[in-house]
């Protein structure tokens, strides 16, 4: 398997079995799928799932996430581990400035980045764009531009 795909209508429904995050399944998924290339999440995820996608996912070229992780943890884990990650799409997750700049070299061969709803700055994301001159960095924030902001 090359793409896996799910997207969880209740983002913080918790596996119905054991109630707990969606960690195990999705561990199992990316520990013996190791030729995945295309890598899409959402749901009641932690940061332990993107350290499985670290260790184990070394080929995966496209991650899409929505409403997961804990903390900037998650995304280091990442970009630490994915070495041919081209395009990185995040919406609604917890990552923010800390782990975009700390990982700014680690993003060298990814071409595109897309952030929706994060806990980034503008002006982060505008010093990444200027260190990375390759990278495609797309910011949406739903509360507007910063500067029209109350």
């Amino acid at each position: 398997m090359i793409r896996f795909c799910l997207c969880i209508i209740e983002p913080q429904t918790p596996d119905y079995s054991t109630l707990e995050p969606l960690n195990a399944s999705f561990g199992v998924i990316v520990q013996h799928c190791t030729e995945l290339r295309k890598l899409s999440l959402s749901g009641l995820l932690t940061d332990l799932v993107f350290e499985y996608i670290g260790v184990h996912a070394k080929k995966l070229e496209i991650l899409s996430l929505d409403f997961a992780g804990d903390s900037d943890l998650g995304l280091h884990y990442v970009l630490s581990g994915c070495e041919s990650l081209r395009k990185l799409e995040i919406r609604y997750c917890p990552f923010g400035d800390e782990a975009l700049l700390a990982n700014a070299a680690k993003l060298e061969t990814t071409r595109s980045l897309w952030m929706s709803n994060c806990s980034v700055s503008f002006e982060e994301c505008k010093l990444l764009a200027q260190k990375l001159l390759e990278l495609n960095v797309n910011v949406i924030d739903e509360r507007g531009h910063p500067d029209t902001r109350p």
